[in-house]
């Protein structure tokens, strides 16, 4: 009784926030964009980016979140991205979060960001961003990027945002899938 009880108990310590729709499976049938994500766009100027879900090529019926850049994109320096607030996250603790991307005719790879806002939402904790990098070539097989985080004491929002660039992106896409965050021990 006592080793099941301290086996529930580290269970229940070392869980990670938990983010929704982390494959991109559930689809909104009204806006045909993955459920429980939220969009970015200019205001007043939505045709300049799509987000969809699609059904991924390679594998029958499973699904991923396409960012496309409209090819008449201005030369403007903007980020697009789908971004989520996370639940169950603990001060203190350092987390890992990943995702897998493909691209199409991007000159830099997709980004992943976390913000650790205080109980007004807007004061800035804590900052991480993944790897920035120019493209050669699209990315036809999928690959990981991923960031760390310390979360700093007085966070009330773990703000979760994966996305691109718009400046040299026009006419891209990024396929994003397998989103995941993990405590780092």
């Amino acid at each position: 009784m006592v080793v099941l009880l301290a086996f529930v108990l580290c269970a229940t310590t070392s869980e990670s926030p938990q983010v929704v729709n982390a494959d991109f499976e559930t689809v909104d049938q009204r806006s045909a964009t993955p459920s429980g994500w939220l969009f970015t766009s200019l205001p007043g100027q939505s045709q300049l980016v799509s987000y969809q879900s699609l059904l991924e090529p390679q594998v029958s019926g499973s699904r991923v979140l396409a960012i496309k850049v409209a090819a008449d994109h201005p030369q403007q320096r903007v980020a697009y991205n789908a971004h989520q607030d996370l639940q169950g996250f603990q001060a203190g603790k350092i987390y890992r979060v990943s995702a897998r991307v493909q691209t199409r005719s991007l000159q830099s790879l997709p980004m992943m960001v976390v913000q650790c806002l205080d109980e007004s939402g807007k004061k800035p904790l804590g900052f991480a961003r993944s790897e920035l990098r120019k493209l050669k070539q699209d990315l036809d097989e999928w690959e990981t990027i991923h960031t760390v985080i310390k979360v700093p004491v007085g966070t009330s929002t773990l703000r979760l945002r994966i996305g691109i660039p718009a400046e040299g992106n026009a006419g891209g896409t990024a396929l994003i899938d397998d989103v995941l965050v993990a405590e780092v021990p």
